[in-house]
């Protein structure tokens, strides 16, 4: 399977779950570099890329792609447990997606507009 056809079938299977933290990471198998998703029957499919996770020029390189497709970073707590105390803030680009497709493609252009990674690069799919 290819990293297109993993991508494609991790995000139809996050939508097919009932659960509403139910969430994908698709990582570059040696460096650990990703990309989450979020979604369930009920919620949207959702990109995260929490900007903490990467490097000077890939938040460089980050931050116009993601203007190129309209997406603006935002600014949101992080808490110490569900519902908890506020001990950081961090900054994330998000996108909610109205197609498995389109998701799919964001995904392969941040491997490789971001993180300069090979089209064919070794992607393992992590799933709750």
């Amino acid at each position: 399977m290819n990293n297109r056809e993993k991508i494609t079938a991790a995000l139809n299977s996050l939508l097919q779950r009932q659960s509403k933290d139910a969430f994908v990471i698709i990582e570059e198998a040696e460096t650990k570099k990703f990309v989450q998703f979020l979604g369930s029957t009920t919620e949207p499919l959702t990109l995260d890329v929490p900007s903490q996770t990467l490097s000077e020029l890939e938040f460089y390189r980050a931050v116009s792609f993601f203007q190129k497709i309209d997406v603006v970073g935002t600014e949101s707590d992080l808490l110490d447990q569900p519902f908890g105390e506020v001990v950081a803030r961090q900054f994330s680009f998000t996108k909610v997606f109205g197609s498995v497709m389109e998701a799919t493609q964001v995904a392969e252009d941040i491997f490789d507009k971001v993180y300069n990674f090979p089209k064919n690069c070794n992607l393992v799919i992590v799933e709750n």
